[in-house]
């Protein structure tokens, strides 16, 4: 990806930055590919990074006793991490992997600190980052709060189009929370409709 989509997906998390602050920023990543099904982030290991989805898409899930549960899908332009590790310290309790084939800028917090005392610009992008991730899980956890399996899939065929076309209906399932056979009739009730 070239380095004017990196400086726009970076000006959405924080609008006022300069050519020169975005610059910092994209030096401060580590540029990495995927192979689909590769792992960022292991269950069970600390997160100490964020990561900028530049191609493909990022899945975060979790095992429970066995059946993998669908967290998030995080596609070009978006940021995820484990927020709870990163802060925390404390071991990731999802695996963060790719979706398909991925390219990824990794924002180390670590290798990035040393930069912190340096210039606080990067604390500050750091801090809006974390404020975007908290909104989304926000508007993720009233997703599911507030609507019925039918409205989330309406919702996602309105807001994210992307999730329903990329990701697998076994995902999918998951995602919403619902059997793969029940949202096959949500999808084909939708078709009956158009």
């Amino acid at each position: 990806m070239d380095h004017q989509t990196l400086s726009a997906y970076i000006k959405q998390v924080s609008r006022n930055m300069s050519d020169e602050e975005v610059a910092l920023v994209l030096n401060s990543g580590v540029s990495r590919t995927l192979k689909k099904g590769e792992v960022l982030v292991k269950e069970g290991e600390e997160c100490r990074a964020f990561f900028l989805v530049e191609s493909g898409y990022l899945r975060n899930w979790h095992n429970k006793d066995g059946t993998v549960i669908n967290l998030n899908f995080t596609f070009e332009g978006g940021f995820t991490t484990n927020l709870k590790s990163f802060y925390t310290r404390e071991p990731s309790e999802f695996t963060i992997e790719a979706g398909e084939p991925t390219s990824v800028l990794i924002f180390d917090f670590d290798g990035i600190s040393k930069i912190y005392n340096a210039d606080g610009r990067l604390v500050l992008f750091i801090r809006r980052v974390i404020a975007q991730l908290l909104l989304a899980y926000e508007e993720h956890i009233n997703f599911y709060k507030m609507y019925t399996p039918t409205e989330r899939y309406q919702y996602i065929e309105k807001n994210n189009p992307a999730l329903l076309q990329r990701v697998s209906l076994s995902q999918l399932a998951s995602y919403f929370g619902v059997t793969r056979e029940t949202l096959s009739r949500i999808r084909a009730k939708k078709v009956l409709v158009k």
